[in-house]
Order: structure tokens, then sequence, then C-alpha cells
């Protein structure tokens, strides 16, 4: 699943975690570049959607304020 915030080049992913596919993980890409990810894996992809979305609110934030 992908999500992007429109007013800055960043895009949210949420994934199966590699190491346990019962579990899933979020991480923010700017321009293919990784710039912040979860630190642990979640057990299900609406949490990490939804720590994944707080997450790029608050990147876009930055983002916006440094533009």
């Amino acid at each position: 699943m992908t999500l992007a915030d429109t007013s800055a080049p960043l895009r949210l992913h949420v994934q199966r975690c590699k190491d346990d596919p019962s579990r899933y993980r979020w991480f923010i890409q700017n321009r293919g570049h990784v710039l912040r990810q979860s630190c642990y894996s979640l057990p299900d992809e609406n949490e990490a959607l939804a720590q994944g979305c707080r997450a790029l609110e608050e990147a876009a934030a930055i983002w916006r304020d440094s533009h």
C-alpha cells in the first residue's frame, strides 16, 4: 500500500515484514530514498498504516517548513 502527501514529494509505503510475514512495517520515501521507517514491526496492516500516516504528516510539515 502506498500513500502520498500532495504538498510534499513524500510517499508512505506499508508492506509485510520480511522477517515475519504476519506483521507489517511502514516507511516514508522521498524520490526513492527512505527518510523514516518504523523501528519495529506492527501486528497488522491497519496499525502500520495509522502510525505511518502520523509519521507522514510530521515529515510533510517539516518538509513544508524547510521550503
